[in-house]
């Protein structure tokens, strides 16, 4: 009897192993907390996009030093900023990552201003948009971990080729938008009000206001400010209501060059699951670039903001 409960307890476990592994093979989420990188820690590469200072102060073990504004995860083309980059620069930048393109990836940030939340959902395009399969983002950032589970050492890891495979759906350019507003479909500014209404504007780009016919929803609105944590998805999508946007079918996010815009394709695309959600990583420089109509505050701006 003894062996037959012990034979019992250790099927259990097994399937609790092989229960573990299929959630991190088929069902990672969208978020995930300290908890549960405690739990998988060995089974994910966990990228951290914050400055390479505060790295070296306090890091998760085993993270890899991923800097956002260090390392190129934009690139300029046409003479603007913000673009993604190509397949070289981007095999590049992953393999001295020690990255194949296969691995399950958790995206480690800070949750201490909007801004850099939404650096962090950018790395999650970037590698999503890239072929990556799993990718998920740690809610709260590096501040919803116990100081005294973090490390100052570093991790060692080989250098690796890392076969690009771009998911073009994920992207959208001048000539998607301008398709989506014909079709009366959102367009949706991710950043800060008085960005959208004309009256701030970051100094790459020429003119303030938003893309004529967009609409707009402060990234403030999707977050729980005083964590950093994302709102629920009832919450979030409360939030578009109020705003009168909707969040299903053909859409497009944006912002001055792309990032606040992935803060918005993050909850869109990963926490709503809407994969028609696209990023429009050109923007505003792009838009203002080609042509595009702009409207600010003085206009009849017709939409939510203003």
């Amino acid at each position: 009897m003894p062996f037959l409960q012990g034979s019992c307890q250790y099927t259990l476990a097994l399937l609790g192993c092989l229960w573990s592994l299929q959630i991190s093979a088929t069902q990672l989420p969208a978020l995930v907390d300290s908890t549960w990188l405690a739990q998988h820690a060995n089974s994910v590469v966990i990228l951290d996009v914050r400055s390479r200072k505060d790295f070296l102060e306090a890091h998760w073990p085993k993270s890899r030093w991923a800097g956002f504004n260090e390392l190129e995860w934009q690139t300029e083309r046409y003479d603007l900023p913000g673009y993604l980059p190509d397949k070289d620069q981007l095999a590049t930048l992953f393999g001295k990552l020690g990255l194949t393109c296969a691995e399950t990836v958790v995206v480690i940030g800070s949750a201490a201003q909007s801004k850099k939340i939404a650096e962090a959902s950018r790395v999650v395009w970037s590698l999503m948009i890239s072929g990556f399969k799993q990718v998920a983002l740690l809610d709260g950032g590096i501040e919803s971990i116990e100081r005294n589970k973090l490390s100052q050492n570093e991790t060692v890891f080989a250098p690796s080729d890392c076969a690009i495979d771009f998911q073009t759906n994920l992207l959208a350019d001048t000539n998607r938008v301008e398709d989506l507003i014909d079709n009366n479909q959102p367009v949706i500014d991710i950043r800060p009000t008085l960005y959208f209404e004309g009256y701030k504007r970051d100094p790459r780009v020429p003119q303030g206001g938003t893309i004529y016919d967009g609409v707009g929803i402060p990234p403030e609105k999707l977050l729980d400010m005083s964590s950093g944590i994302f709102l629920s998805k009832e919450q979030l999508r409360q939030a578009f209501k109020q705003y009168d946007i909707p969040t299903d079918g053909s859409l497009a996010t944006f912002s001055d060059t792309g990032i606040w815009g992935a803060l918005g394709w993050f909850v869109i695309h990963q926490i709503l699951q809407n994969s028609k959600a696209q990023l429009y990583d050109g923007s505003m420089v792009e838009w203002i670039d080609r042509g595009g109509e702009v409207h600010d505050s003085t206009d009849d701006m017709g939409g939510p903001i203003g």
